[in-house]
C-alpha cells in the first residue's frame, strides 16, 4: 500500500500541524458535549465523513470543514437520542391531567397548523410533512422527489419560518422579538 492511500496519511497523524489540528477538532467536540462517550464518537464519525471526501486534500481549511462536519455529526447524534430521553411515566401524568380545555386548545391550534401547511405550495408542504411529521431523511427526501440536498433545506426553511410567523401573527405563539 503506499503512503498517499493510508488511512494515516489523510489524518495526518505524523504532521505536526494535522496533529494539532486533530487536537483542536478534539476540544471543540468536547466543548460541545458533557459525555466523553459522545464526544469520541463524533471525533470518529467526524473523521470517518471527513476521510470519505474526495476534495479534502484540497481544502484551504481543513480545520473548519471538520468542525462544520463535527456539528452536522452532533446534531444527528443528539436527534436520535431524543426518543430515548422521553420520561413515559411522566408523559402519562401529563396527559391523564390534561383537561378539556388543554385538548380544544391543542385540536384547534393543530387546525391552524394544517391550514396554513395546505395554504404552503405542494412541494414545500410535501417536504416539510416528509421530513418533521414522518421523519425522512433530508437524503431521501431529495431522492424521492428528484431535488438537491440544499433545495430540500431551503424548503424545510422557508416552511418553519412561514408556519411560525403565522402561528406568531395569530397569537399561538409568543414572537421571539
Amino acid at each position: 500500500m503506499n503512503e498517499s492511500n493510508s488511512p494515516a496519511d489523510w489524518q495526518g497523524i505524523t504532521d505536526p500541524a494535522a496533529v494539532q489540528s486533530r487536537s483542536a477538532l478534539k476540544a471543540f467536540i468536547r466543548g460541545l458535549t458533557n459525555d466523553p462517550v459522545v464526544a469520541e464518537d463524533v471525533l470518529q464519525e467526524t473523521l470517518l465523513r471527513t476521510s470519505k471526501s474526495v476534495r479534502f486534500a484540497e481544502l484551504e481549511n481543513p480545520l473548519a470543514y471538520m468542525i462544520t462536519v463535527a456539528k452536522s455529526v452532533l446534531y444527528d447524534f443528539q436527534r436520535k437520542a431524543v426518543p430515548n430521553t422521553v420520561d413515559w411515566q411522566n408523559e402519562e401524568l401529563e396527559a391523564a391531567n390534561d383537561s378539556p380545555e388543554t385538548h380544544y386548545h391543542n385540536a384547534s391550534k393543530l387546525d391552524f397548523i394544517e391550514t396554513v401547511l395546505a395554504q404552503m405550495s405542494p412541494l414545500r408542504r410535501e417536504v416539510f410533512v416528509m421530513r418533521r411529521v414522518d421523519g425522512t431523511s433530508r437524503d431521501d427526501i431529495a431522492a424521492a422527489l428528484d431535488l438537491s440536498v440544499e433545495a430540500v433545506k431551503k424548503h424545510l426553511t422557508r416552511a418553519m419560518v412561514e408556519l411560525t410567523l403565522k402561528l406568531e401573527e395569530a397569537g399561538w405563539v409568543e414572537s421571539a422579538e
